[in-house]
This record gives C-alpha cells, structure tokens and sequence, in this order.
C-alpha cells in the first residue's frame, strides 16, 4: 500500500501516527508499503519512509516512487541501507522516470538510459561501494553490503520492457482492464528474455489508486485528485500502444496538454473539473480506480482477480487520519471477506 500524504509537513504527533499505520499494515498482512519522493509538498520523503520503517516488522519499506534527478544514487543507497538495517532486510525502492517531482525543479522526466544507469550504479554502491552514474565514480563505505529491492514504475510499453530487463518487479501503472493486463504482463516477460532472465523473474504488481468510504458517492468523488494525476503522468507521451478507445483520443492529448501541475493532487481542483468536462472519469476509473465501500472494494478486487491481477499496490491519498481509518477498514471489513 503507498500513503500519499496530503496534509503540511508532519507534526510529532503526525509521525507518531505514521508509525502506528504501518503496524496495522503488518497486522493486514501486506507485502509492502511505501510513500512518493516529492518535495513538491514540502514533506520530505526520507523521514516518512524511516518512520513505516520503525513501525513495521514484516512490511517490505521503501520510497514508491523516487527519480533519477531529485536524489543522488549516493543517498538513494545510503537511505536504502539504513532501511535495511531497521527493517532486518526489507528495503525496497521503486523506480520511474519522475513527474510533479521533476518537472516542479524545472527538469524533464528521466530517459529511459539514465534511469537504467540509476538502478545499476545504486545496486552497485549496495553491494560493493563503488558504482558509475553520470560520467562520475561514486563511493560510499560500510561495515557490510546491504540488500533492496528495487521496482520499476513502467506506465508504457518501454517502460514495461526495461523493467522486465532489469527490475526484481514492476509497478505497472498501464491499467486494469483485460487487454491492458494481458498486453502489460506480456511486455514484461518479453523484457526479461530479451536480457537472457527467466520470464517470470520480474514480480508484476498492478497500481490501483484507491479511495474506501463507507459512502461510495464520497469516495469516488475523493478518488478524482488521484485519477487525473495518472491520467496525465500515464498518458503524457501519447496513446499510441496503450489500447485507449478512440474515441478518447482527443480528450486525453487536451487533457494532458492543460493539466496544471500547481493543482496536482489537489482535491476540487482545475484537473478535476478538466477531467470531467472532457468525459474521461468513467475511462480513468475503469482504466485505474477501485472506489466505495467495503463490499464494492470486495466485488472489484475480485473482478480484477478475474482479469488476471494478481498482486495490488493500493495507492491512497489523504491525512494521517484518514490513511489510518483507510486501513482499518481495510482490516476489518474488506480482508475477512476475501479470505
């Protein structure tokens, strides 16, 4: 599960929670948990993924997702290493070529090269202490290798196929629909032969942003933020192999071309009001959402077994607070019901 954490820049009494969210992760039995590299927000990630870290004992914990520009490869491995520690093993990091934590310090997302050279060179700085990033030798030193988990976020067919290549797994941000799923999984697999890997040596998890209230009109509506931001991110380079209606077409290059980053993530905002106005609520949230209440969490998560989803990161968005009643609720009334 990611926590996206809307709120200023978090209080003591604020951290003290954000270590209380990841143990009744662990009491969910999640896999892993994690939250955004942005310092967009002014909420510095670094701190936030140290707290789920001391609040976990079974959770892999790691930033999901971080960019190649916005932390050096030295401070990538030098946090990863100290989340290992504290986690006895369970560090992990995602991938991706960056967007509102990029384009706001005034660069361009990563190529697909640099985000390849990034994942090498903090592996190598991991295992060894010396890696190669940008025509310059970095170095760290520690008292023993340390080991993390790396993902990569891939929204494209390229993308998929570079995480296959060199990922240990893939978020993939592509969609949920049958065909997306299928062709997604695919490009994947065809990544790891490419690179001579098995190909089912990359762990596929499927990004689904989330919203659970006890209305369902409520938590679609505090979906919206989180739908525009990966209808814009996903689509920015076009639609062209990502089996989009054509419908749709249009819509979705205005749509990205007037998207305003000042308004990302921000509940009523502009990007809300442009997404409807251009009817792709209905495509965003069949193509990413899961929104309701407990009993329509379950008929989803099971509609997307169906179609060959597997594994879930659950993106969610809001307070402290209501990240914790989130998973509470999760706990309680949508887990039973799946088991």
């Amino acid at each position: 599960m990611q926590f996206t954490f809307t709120g200023p820049p978090l209080t003591r009494r604020d951290a003290e929670e954000v270590v209380g969210l990841a143990a009744v992760a662990d009491e969910c039995g999640f896999h892993s948990i994690g939250t955004g590299d942005t310092g967009f927000r002014l909420n510095e990630a670094a701190s936030r993924v140290t707290l789920l870290a001391l609040g976990s004992r079974r959770c892999f914990v790691g930033m999901r997702p971080t960019n190649p520009w916005t932390r050096d490869p030295q401070l990538a491995a030098a946090l990863l290493a100290t989340v290992d520690a504290l986690t006895d093993g369970h560090a992990f990091v995602e991938l991706a070529t960056g967007d509102s934590s990029v384009t706001s310090v005034g660069r361009k997302p990563a190529s697909r090269a640099r985000l390849e050279e990034y994942v090498r060179c903090v592996r190598d700085l991991l295992s060894h202490g010396e890696g190669r990033y940008d025509g310059r030798t970095l170095r760290c030193f520690a008292g023993r290798p340390a080991t993390a988990r790396v993902s990569i976020g891939a929204e494209g067919p390229r993308m998929l196929h570079l995480a296959g290549r060199i990922g240990d797994a893939v978020s993939i941000g592509t969609g949920l629909t049958p065909e997306v799923v299928v062709d997604s999984l695919a490009r994947v697999r065809a990544g790891a032969l490419a690179e001579g890997r098995p190909a089912d040596r990359v762990e596929p998890w499927f990004t689904v942003r989330s919203s659970l209230d006890p209305d369902p009109r409520e938590a679609r509506r505090r979906l919206l933020p989180s739908l525009a931001s990966i209808l814009h991110h996903s689509m920015r380079a076009g639609v062209e192999g990502r089996h989009v209606p054509e419908r749709h077409h249009a819509a979705i290059a205005e749509f990205v071309s007037r998207y305003d980053l000042a308004e990302h993530q921000r509940s009523g905002g502009g990007n809300e009001e442009l997404m409807s106005r251009l009817g792709l609520v209905d495509f965003a949230y069949e193509r990413w959402g899961l929104a309701g209440d407990a009993a329509g969490w379950v008929q989803r998560l099971r509609q997307l077994q169906a179609a060959g989803v597997d594994r879930v990161w659950l993106a969610n968005r809001g307070s402290v607070g209501q990240l914790r009643d989130t998973l509470q609720r999760v706990r309680d009334d949508v887990l039973p019901a799946l088991r």
